[in-house]
């Protein structure tokens, strides 16, 4: 498996503290992250470089080139260099959570120190590089061949609500019905004729009592009527339109003649 080292600088320590807790939080190892210069809490501008003979050799199998002379300037100085081993498809999570931090520009540090860039040195973006590290040892290289591909899921999407409320609504209705009054009439008639009766000069009350018929109404509730609500259901086939990416070389070959130039260390990328 093909490892490659990332370099990033930070200026202060709480930066590359930051990194290194973020880090451990995605779990790399910690003998995978490496740390030069500063340690937690304040820098110390002026401090000697913490590290041995080879030191930059031994991370990127090379010699020193530009880019470590801006590393050492940027030590004595009081920055912090952190360093993390990981495998090839690892670069682009560990680039990310380096580059969340605030690392600083190697071109425009390196400006600012004043010091020119050798022809065969790369021009870094940022401050975090990655240093390649091929098997040259046993007589050939690898290059690693990658293809993605598309997992589809399924998430629930709310798509409205539906609502069902019941409320009273009035009316007016009409209903005729005949009603009955009573009253009391009184006639005064005069009496012809011979009536045998017997004059009676006592007193007599007769009473008779008048009545109305009054509409009185009742109400009675039936159900007329059911609304049922519920959830159907359906399954349906989409298709999903997507891309995917995979690597692939292109081999050519250059049969002329030509003079071999000379060796000289390889340009490490710069992510």
């Amino acid at each position: 498996m093909t490892h490659e080292t990332i370099v990033a600088v930070y200026d202060t320590a709480a930066h590359a503290d930051a990194a290194v807790r973020d880090l451990d939080a995605a779990g790399f190892p910690p003998d995978a992250i490496s740390r030069t210069g500063a340690s937690s809490g304040t820098a110390t501008p002026g401090a000697a470089p913490v590290r041995e003979q080879g030191f930059w050799s031994s991370l990127f199998g090379g010699e020193p080139d530009h880019d470590t002379a801006v590393y050492d300037r940027s030590i004595e100085s009081g920055s912090s260099i952190l360093t993390v081993r990981a495998p090839a498809e690892h670069v682009a999570g560990v680039t990310a959570i380096l580059e969340r931090h605030n690392p600083i520009d190697i071109d425009e540090r390196s400006n600012s120190y004043g010091l020119g860039r050798s022809a065969s040195g790369a021009i870094p973006a940022t401050a975090a590089a990655t240093a390649a590290e091929p098997s040259y040892g046993s007589g050939e290289a690898v290059i690693a061949l990658s293809e993605e591909q598309i997992s589809v899921g399924k998430r629930l999407v709310d798509r409205g609500t539906t609502r069902v409320r019941r409320f009273v609504v009035e009316k007016p209705v009409e209903q005729q019905v005949t009603l009955q009054s009573e009253r009391v009439s009184i006639e005064r008639r005069p009496v012809t004729g011979n009536v045998a009766s017997t004059p009676d000069f006592s007193d007599r009350v007769i009473e008779m009592t008048e009545s109305d018929e009054e509409a009185v109404i009742a109400k009675t509730a039936h159900v007329v009527e059911e609304v049922v609500v519920r959830k159907e259901a359906t399954d349906r086939v989409e298709t999903i339109h997507d891309t995917v990416r995979r690597e692939d070389v292109e081999i050519s070959r250059d049969d002329a003649v030509a003079t071999k130039p000379a060796a000289s260390p390889l340009a490490r990328p710069k992510i």
